[in-house]
């Protein structure tokens, strides 16, 4: 039922996606009338969306999804406003409903000028006597990009994208298994995901006769991340492992590119059982557990993303519980995420990540004939993108994604000095 659900969410996705840009495109002050009709080719390849982007919707989603006088002046037919032509190499588009802002076009090349602020394609002017070069053949402006409908995308010296916001270098969707992977989110940006997670081992004999663990119940969670701002943003995600929710904001302190060598985020969150009700009588500890995380990606090349994840967990240990704890004298753990995506193909990537505990609390053995603690964390998989969706088919020894859970270590029920690896899968899709 979780499954459909899923992929009714997916397959619907486009008529979320841009009902909200097609009504700001009618209420633009310079709308052409002619357009006003329009439906999913407003943006996509065909009438039916949710495909490629045509070169309008690209320009759109470059400028961050915006109507910004150079989006007007670069796609006249879509746009009525007024327009000045001086003579046959110089054009001037009044395409600032604000008058602001005003775009000289000429020999092909267009360029926004701001003259209050003195800004050309926002580069300040420079001081009285002082010569401003203009840019050369060989680095088009970015007024010149649009234009010529180039990908707009900032990149690194090494050409690492930072932009759009569907993925972070090698890695797509939000995690890179369980972790998460340091994704930024823009201001009314809209993320969906849905992980499941089976139990069953499926490295053993006989478990092509269990269609590789599918066929055991599955430990399912999802969860949606919205953007306040271009840098704080907010999630919520509920998992049926004791029906507990789980309430997190990010902030995004920085994005990899020129001048920036890492992208760095700092999350924090909270996790309660039972739905946050601390109804004592069902469920002996509820659990609430908060943490705090700083997630750090690096990437090179665009081809390889490296990141770590230190962890700090608090309340991760249930003082009421039967089973062998370790580490019963902390009730608080510390752990560092180390995950790892290689871009194999323009949208696959081979991801990987591993957790190790630091110090505190090591979690419980539900197995008492186990006298080890739970090793860290581990989970590898491949991931495949397309445009704004992600599938990601997952191996890991842990069933519940929650950032207490695999701060603390894998589960039970392995040999000692082994790991017990599960399937899963996580679906994520970028609503807007």
């Amino acid at each position: 039922m979780i499954l459909f659900l899923a992929l009714f969410v997916m397959a619907g996705a486009s008529a979320f996606a841009y009902p909200n840009f097609l009504e700001d495109y009618k209420a633009d002050k310079f709308t052409n009338t002619k357009n006003k009709d329009m439906v999913c080719d407003f943006c996509h390849m065909s009438t039916s969306g949710g495909d490629e982007r045509n070169p309008f919707g690209k320009a759109f989603e470059a400028g961050g999804e915006k109507f910004t006088p150079m989006l007007r002046a670069q796609f006249p037919d879509r746009f009525s406003y007024p327009v000045t032509k001086v003579d046959d190499n110089l054009t001037i588009h009044f395409s600032d409903p604000d008058n602001k802002v005003v775009v000289i076009e000429s020999q092909g090349k267009r360029v926004e000028v701001n003259v209050g602020a003195k800004t050309v394609d926002g580069k300040a002017a420079a001081p009285a006597g002082d010569i401003v070069a203009a840019p050369s053949a060989a680095q088009p402006s970015a007024g010149t990009a649009r234009a010529a409908g180039l990908n707009l995308t900032p990149q690194t010296k090494s050409g690492v994208p930072t932009d759009p916001f569907a993925r972070e270098g090698a890695f797509f969707g939000q995690n890179v298994v369980d972790l998460p992977n340091g994704k930024a989110q823009k201001k009314g940006g809209v993320d969906f995901w849905i992980g499941h997670r089976f139990p069953e081992k499926v490295f053993q004999k006989g478990s092509p006769g269990d269609l590789f663990g599918f066929d055991s119940n599955a430990i399912v969670t999802f969860g949606v991340r919205t953007g306040l701002t271009d840098k704080l943003s907010f999630a919520v995600s509920r998992t049926n492992y004791f029906r507990t929710i789980e309430v997190s904001t990010a902030y995004q302190v920085s994005r990899q590119a020129d001048g920036m060598p890492v992208t760095l985020q700092v999350r924090g969150s909270i996790e309660g059982r039972n739905n946050f009700i601390r109804r004592h009588d069902l469920i002996p500890w509820v659990g609430y557990a908060p943490s705090i995380q700083v997630v750090a990606v690096r990437t090179i090349g665009d081809r390889l993303s490296l990141e770590a994840v230190p962890t700090f967990a608090f309340n991760t240990r249930n003082e009421n519980s039967p089973f062998t704890q370790f580490n019963k004298d902390h009730n608080s753990t510390v752990s560092i995420g180390l995950g790892a995506g290689v871009r194999v193909m323009k949208t696959t990537s081979l991801v990987a990540e591993y957790v190790p505990h630091l110090w505190g609390f090591r979690g419980e053995q539900v197995n008492r004939t186990i006298t080890k603690p739970s090793r860290g964390e581990i989970g590898f998989g491949i991931q495949k993108a397309t445009y704004r969706h992600a599938f990601s088919l997952v191996f890991s020894n842990m069933q519940t994604a929650t950032v207490s859970r695999y701060a603390q270590g894998a589960g039970a029920n392995a040999p000692a000095g082994k790991d017990t690896f599960g399937i899963g899968f996580n679906i994520y899709r970028r609503l807007r």
